[in-house]
């Protein structure tokens, strides 16, 4: 009973350090992902299809589209 008890805590050690370093892994990929510019990229670019798939009118009011 004592073996199968250090088993299972070895199983939990194991499962909790691979948890904490995919944790980290995902905070290290954000981190390049925005420290790359893409983010803005990505966002200009979206704000510029949606300006220009709406009609003038509606674009001149819009604060995000005055700056294409």
């Amino acid at each position: 009973m004592e073996n199968k008890e250090k088993m299972e805590s070895w199983k939990v050690a194991l499962l909790s350090v691979l948890c904490t370093l995919s944790a980290v892994v995902m905070v290290v990929f954000v981190y390049i992902f925005i420290s790359t510019g893409l983010v803005e990229v990505i966002k200009e670019e979206i704000e510029s299809d949606y300006c220009s798939s709406i009609p003038l009118t509606e674009a001149r009011d819009l604060e995000v589209c005055n700056g294409l």
